[in-house]
C-alpha cells in the first residue's frame, strides 16, 4: 500500500483494515507520522476544551487603535502606489507617441526641412548641371573639343595609282 494514502486515512480518521496496519508496523516514516497527527490532534482537543482568556482593560481600544493606524497607513500607501502608477503609464503612453510619430513624420518635407535650404540646394544642383553641360563631363569645353579635332581625311583617289 502506499504512504499518501495510509496517512490520508490517518488524517481521516477512518478506521484501519489489516492491509493499513501491516504498512504502518513495516513503514517507519507513516509510524512517525501517526506518532505527529495523534500529538497535533491531543492539543486541538485540549486546545477546545480549555476557556477562553478574559481580555485585558482597554483591548478593544488598542486593537481599534491598531486597525486605523494600519489602514492610514495602507491608504498613504495605496496613493503613493497611485501616484506613481499614473506617472508611469502618462511617461508611457508618451514615449509610445514619440515613437508613433517619430515613424509617421517623413524625414523630409516641410514639417523636416525649412524651403530656404532646399532651394539653395536646388540651385547649386541647377549651376551644377548647366556648367557640366557647356564644359562637358571632362571638364573640356564642347565646343572647343570639336574645333581643335582635326578634320578627317578625304580621299579622292578612285582607284588609280596617280593622281589626274
Amino acid at each position: 500500500m502506499r504512504c499518501d494514502v495510509v496517512r490520508q486515512m490517518v488524517e481521516e480518521g477512518i478506521e484501519r483494515p489489516p492491509a493499513v496496519q501491516a504498512h504502518m508496523a513495516s513503514c517507519p516514516d507513516c509510524q512517525e507520522y501517526l506518532r505527529q497527527w495523534e500529538v497535533v490532534r491531543t492539543g486541538l482537543v485540549a486546545l477546545r476544551e480549555s476557556e477562553l482568556p478574559e481580555p485585558s482593560i482597554g483591548f478593544t481600544t488598542r486593537v481599534i487603535r491598531r486597525l486605523e493606524d494600519a489602514s492610514t497607513e495602507i491608504q498613504a500607501g495605496q496613493q503613493f502606489l497611485d501616484q506613481i502608477g499614473r506617472r508611469f503609464v502618462y511617461g508611457t503612453l508618451m514615449v509610445a507617441l514619440m515613437i508613433l510619430l517619430a515613424l509617421v513624420i517623413p524625414s523630409s518635407g516641410p514639417y523636416r526641412s525649412s524651403g530656404i535650404s532646399d532651394s539653395i540646394l536646388a540651385q547649386s544642383q541647377v549651376s551644377a548641371l548647366s556648367s557640366e553641360q557647356i564644359l562637358g563631363v571632362d571638364g573640356i569645353d564642347s565646343s572647343d573639343a570639336t574645333d581643335s579635332s582635326p578634320a578627317p581625311a578625304v580621299n579622292n583617289n578612285q582607284g588609280g595609282r596617280g593622281s589626274k
